[in-house]
């Protein structure tokens, strides 16, 4: 499960940019959307999915090309 993923000097990214999936509870009615699993010891949440909006041009596609470059490299071993 990525919970969090940070990348910097990216196509129109200069400065460090971070992907947080950690869920942030404000509403009790929301609690279908997380993801509980088990770590070791320790229990993870996650969101089940995440939405990207912006304008035209605002780079919301270099944070999906970046996904797919991670996982590209991460799973190329």
């Amino acid at each position: 499960m990525l919970v969090s993923f940070s990348f910097a000097n990216f196509k129109s990214f200069r400065d460090e940019t971070k992907l947080s999936l950690e869920p942030v509870i404000k509403q009790k009615d929301l609690l279908y959307s997380i993801l509980h699993t088990h770590v070791g010891k320790e229990d993870c949440q996650g969101l089940c999915s995440s939405v990207f909006y912006g304008p035209n041009a605002s780079g919301k596609s270099n944070v999906i090309c970046a996904l797919h470059v991670f996982k590209t490299v991460t799973f190329s071993f």
